[in-house]
């Protein structure tokens, strides 16, 4: 989790399960984590193909609203793909200064202006 944890701050014995409804689906036996609600977000780097390509509706479970990020430049460009056209050159930049750009993939539309000017610190 990207968050600090707080001094005062319960914990409680977890463990993190998969998406495919199999008793062996799991992928953190035991673990401490603090309270979580509905549409809380974890992140986990590095999945490879153990993520939403192995989830299904099985059990009456609903896909998760996927979302992609990535650079104001990268958006450009892959727009310029999308509507059959050239991408121009981008210039090389530190990708710690670039802006993020991001999009639902039901509507893959340019965000609010919150999403998109927020920046990555890498």
């Amino acid at each position: 989790m990207q968050k600090r944890p707080k001094p005062d701050e319960k914990y409680y014995l977890s463990s993190m399960w998969g998406p495919t409804c199999d008793g062996l689906d799991w992928f953190v036996e035991r673990c401490d984590l603090p309270e979580m609600h509905v549409g809380d977000w974890m992140l986990f780097e590095n999945m490879g193909a153990y993520t939403v390509a192995a989830a299904s509706t099985f059990n009456g479970f609903q896909r998760p609203t996927t979302y992609y990020v990535m650079s104001g430049p990268t958006w450009q460009c892959t727009q310029q793909i999308q509507n059959h056209s050239f991408p121009p050159e981008v210039e090389e930049q530190d990708v710690g200064t670039l802006p993020v750009s991001c999009a639902q993939e039901s509507s893959m539309k340019r965000p609010s202006a919150a999403c998109a000017s927020t920046s990555i610190n890498v």
